[in-house]
């Protein structure tokens, strides 16, 4: 079977279209690092219920974003007693991950009782597994905690790659890397 060189081409360009219009393009949030510095509040919460919205925008357009209810558990630094609920995008890209029932450690500088987070947000990171709420004393020694609590109160800085890759994807969803270019 032979492919005439228009219909070659036509079939390239749908392919470069497609991988352009699968792209992902989410201005680049503050890492945790970065949100810790200007936190006013600091504290590990828990997801106790998440409910998906959706706001019809004309024709077949829409919004969606989950709103979830949190109790906060332990506070590390500011006043986490007033957060009361969290907001998140549930867009393909940069989508933030959260289940309901685990734990979260967050900075944020949010001032009213709903945290709002935006694309590929990575002022949290799940810690389920490396907290118990039962032994809060003990899970302030986590490998997850402690050095946030040091970086807080002046024992040492965060390392630059706080909290590590596979704690952060925990949280925050990305798109599969785009696949590598032909040599």
């Amino acid at each position: 079977m032979r492919i005439s060189l228009p219909a070659a081409l036509v079939a390239l360009l749908i392919i470069v279209a497609a991988f352009r219009a699968n792209a992902c393009d989410v201005p680049k949030p503050p890492t945790f690092k970065e949100s810790l510095v200007g936190a006013k509040s600091v504290f590990v919460f828990r997801l106790d219920e998440a409910r998906y919205k959706r706001k019809a925008l004309g024709a077949s357009a829409y919004s969606s974003w989950v709103e979830g209810e949190i109790t906060p558990v332990q506070n590390l630094f500011g006043n986490a007693s007033r957060f009361r609920r969290i907001k998140f995008t549930t867009m393909w890209c940069g989508a933030v991950n959260l289940v309901v029932g685990h734990h979260y450690l967050i900075a944020t500088n949010a001032s009213s009782d709903t945290i709002e987070l935006v694309s590929s947000d990575a002022s949290l990171y799940d810690i389920e597994g490396f907290y118990d709420p039962m032994e809060k004393k003990r899970s302030l020694r986590s490998i997850f905690i402690l050095p946030v609590i040091q970086a807080i109160y002046g024992g040492k800085p965060l390392p630059d790659n706080f909290p590590p890759r596979d704690i952060a994807e925990r949280t925050v969803l990305q798109p599969p890397p785009p696949p590598p270019k032909a040599r």
